[in-house]
């Protein structure tokens, strides 16, 4: 394959390339899921600058189209959102758990093991904890604000047959889909502000994210609704295995 990051470009941007990857069955035995993801994102301005709306999710089933394209096509115009929302994909393929020790006072420490699905629980830890631990739980609960919104808005509509419903911690989120935007836009605030997100040059972006959450989780709604329906299941297991 080419080097020419411009050629690399047109590549990408061939449908026929994304046909035959969204067809493919084993598609992460072929390509990586970063490439994957970038696709699908690819696909998914294409199909927003061919039409003039955007659907929003306001039940369960129920979606109306929104007269913001162009605002959308503005902001995905950038090439570090972009980026952020493939990488974000890629994050979100496997459920990771991470362990703590908080402070009781005279040494003793108490010994916590988190999941990065654990939305409530990270928002918590975010209060409570220092850097640069604190930064780490403002990103990873923006982003999951951000990939639920995106990935599995109908989950946040009050139908409790399904797996997501069955998560103690996201079940406090059903029926509150704007509430969450308005939390995830708070918290990628709160991550860009840390002096880690300075250190590590990710104010810019993520202050983009929070003063775009509503568009930037509409690329999502489109690979989610069209490319994703019969298989973000199985990409994303953990849906199904919380407890």
């Amino acid at each position: 394959m080419t080097r020419d990051p411009d050629s690399l470009d047109l590549v990408l941007e061939e449908e026929e390339i994304f046909k035959k990857v969204v067809q493919s069955e084993d598609v992460f035995v072929r390509i990586s899921p970063y490439l994957y993801f970038e696709l699908l994102l690819r696909q998914a301005i294409r199909d927003i600058k061919r039409d003039a709306y955007t659907l929003e999710q306001v039940g369960y089933k129920t979606r109306v189209p929104v007269f913001d394209s162009q605002k959308v096509l503005e902001v995905l115009s950038q090439d570090e959102i972009r980026d952020y929302l493939v990488e974000l994909l890629v994050s979100f393929i496997r459920v990771n758990q991470f362990t703590i020790y908080l402070n009781r006072g005279r040494g003793i420490y108490f010994k916590k093991v988190l999941s990065d699905m654990d939305f409530d629980l990270l928002v918590e830890m975010s209060e409570i904890v220092d850097e640069p631990y604190r930064f780490v739980f403002l990103k990873r609960a923006g982003d999951l604000a951000l990939f639920l919104s995106g990935i599995f808005p109908e989950q946040l509509f009050g139908e409790r047959s399904h797996s997501l419903a069955k998560n103690r911690r996201l079940v406090s989120w059903t029926n509150k889909g704007e509430d969450l935007e308005k939390k995830g836009s708070e918290l990628y605030h709160k991550a860009s502000e840390s002096e880690i997100a300075k250190e590590k040059e990710l104010s810019p972006v993520l202050t983009m994210m929070a003063d775009n959450f509503t568009f930037t989780k509409k690329p999502l709604n489109v690979m989610a609704d069209r490319y994703l329906y019969l298989r973000k299941h199985d990409i994303f297991p953990f849906i199904d295995n919380q407890n």
